[in-house]
């Protein structure tokens, strides 16, 4: 059981057919299996063997899904680095990884040298330009080297990748996913949505994260789909490679697929080629649903984080308004619960912890067994999300248990104020967090970053109003807070609760030190 066998079999059957590009450089089938075969000969050459770790520290490129396939190839594992983290938590992931060798942008690995030279030259450094004393160009171990296969053989459990999470919590945890746990996702993947081999997606966002890397890239390349990169998301970009390129498959965060509703060109723009498109991890609007359904396309939904890689529940598009806010039902070979305080399954309706069990869920974290038995219970992973499930079996995630806070001694979950807020008139982006309160101990505060190009702005207690005649009065937020910049976001795009905490409760007069921390 082995990653390699999808570049194998289709550089065989459909050897010209292109497998990957960005901008103007496309790769072939063929030539993606024989530059991988030639960089795993390379690796094997430098030391690299069965298990040590290879971890890429690069924007979106072609190199980072080569190294990615020469990992599988030679049996190493591969630990894909958040380029956005500061130069100690990557420092410190490496560490925890035991990575041998890293594959590096220039001016990241720079950055990196800077923060500490010496234990970084420790590793086997691989540049994609501009190589320096000790290091090697990336394509001159390409050309160097063999073209034969190393074709390594090993179990099913034999960790594929290593993926951190984000740590903004406290130590990062790494999420051993075996060969078999990412042909699991690739299985969900292709039996909830159909891909096949004429099948094409785009990935304007970072492939470093495990829903990109896993529960996207993944499923395509493992049906022979064509996969197309870019550097970085601009809207009206995005909708003229989808014309271009007949993007068939687009998955996404929903502040992604929202700007790409508001582009200028969207309504001009030839989406035929478009069969599905995909969203999870915020809270999307009716609106937007409503603007693809004008162009005669559904959005679906789904969950998952980086201990299930990234793909356990969906939600068809067919669904999507009437279940709005809902994350789907379980995918064919996960089961789910929701779990109360006591241990035992909620009713219908009630809020509980989820849990999840089925062949993707991770084999363990990282030489961590700790928190591999903290959060791994007789073979159900506990989520840390809080959940209900309707009368249909149909689930939606009330919020994360950390990001809960507890006013006079009553619940209030961030995401419910956030839904509820979700395109609203004026407001292009917004984030609810816990304020500290010396009478209910907490009290919701709203971030939101005004639309610059609306007719009208909303004022702080029209938006207070408004959540108070949709939810509870004690849920509508307290404070108010307009900001001019963007909300600061993740590789994944979602909006980083901790940074935004850091820099606005003190312009709320607030203490950060007063709060608890949240993701």
């Amino acid at each position: 059981m082995n990653l390699a066998g999808p570049l194998r079999y289709w550089a065989q059957r459909d050897p010209e057919r292109m497998a990957i590009a960005m901008g103007d450089r496309e790769l072939t089938w063929a030539q993606l299996d024989d530059r991988t075969s030639r960089l795993a000969q390379g690796l094997r050459g430098l030391g690299v063997g069965l298990g040590d770790r290879v971890a890429a520290l690069v924007p979106n490129c072609i190199e980072f899904c080569e190294t990615v396939l020469a990992c599988f190839k030679l049996g190493a594992t591969f630990v894909p680095l958040n380029y956005r983290l500061a130069p100690a938590e990557l420092a410190e992931i490496i560490d925890r990884s035991g990575t041998t060798t890293i594959v590096a942008d220039r001016a990241m690995l720079d950055t990196l040298l800077e923060y500490d030279e010496q234990a970084v030259r420790r590793h086997r450094l691989i540049v994609t330009a501009a190589p320096r004393d000790g290091e090697r160009l990336f394509e001159e171990v390409v050309a160097a080297s063999a073209p034969e296969d190393p074709r390594a053989f090993f179990a099913g459990d034999h960790p594929a990748f290593i993926c951190y999470t984000s740590g903004t919590t406290g130590v990062p945890k790494g999420a051993v996913l075996s060969h078999r746990n990412v042909l699991a996702v690739c299985a969900e993947r292709i039996a909830i949505d159909a891909w096949n081999s004429t099948d094409s997606t785009y990935f304007p966002y970072a492939l470093a994260f495990t829903g990109g890397l896993i529960a996207m890239w993944m499923p395509l390349y493992s049906v022979g789909g064509q996969t197309v990169l870019d550097a970085e998301f601009d809207p009206v970009r995005t909708l003229e490679v989808f014309e271009e390129r007949r993007i068939t498959q687009f998955i996404a965060v929903g502040s992604i697929l929202e700007a790409l509703t508001q582009a200028a060109t969207f309504e001009s723009t030839d989406l035929s080629s478009l069969r599905m498109l995909g969203t999870g991890g915020q809270a999307i609007s009716v609106a937007m649903l409503q603007a693809f359904g004008r162009r005669g396309l559904y959005v679906c939904q789904g969950y998952g984080l980086t201990e299930s890689g990234g793909l356990c529940l969906a939600l068809s598009g067919e669904m999507s308004e009437k279940k709005l806010g809902s994350t789907g039902i379980p995918t064919p070979q996960t089961t789910a619960r929701v779990v109360g305080i006591s241990g035992d399954d909620v009713a219908p309706g009630d809020v509980g912890e989820l849990w999840l069990r089925g062949p993707q869920i991770m084999e363990r974290y990282w030489e961590d067994p700790a928190a591999t038995s903290d959060a791994v219970v007789d073979g159900w992973l506990r989520t840390g999300d809080l959940v209900r499930q309707d009368e249909e079996g149909y689930f939606y995630v009330v919020d994360r248990a950390k990001d809960m806070l507890i006013s006079g001694g009553v619940n209030i979950y961030p995401a419910e104020i956030e839904r509820v807020l979700a395109g609203y008139p004026g407001i292009s982006e917004l984030v609810v967090i816990a304020a500290p309160d010396e009478k209910w101990g907490e009290v919701p505060a709203l971030i939101a970053r005004r639309d610059k190009h609306a007719a009208q702005a909303p004022s702080a207690d029209e938006l207070i109003e408004y959540c108070r005649q949709h939810l509870a009065r004690y849920k509508a937020p307290k404070y108010v807070l307009f900001q001019d910049d963007p909300l600061p976001r993740g590789l994944s795009n979602k909006i980083l609760k901790s940074e935004v905490r850091e820099q606005c409760l003190p312009m709320l007069g607030l203490s950060v030190d007063d709060t608890p921390t949240m993701a």
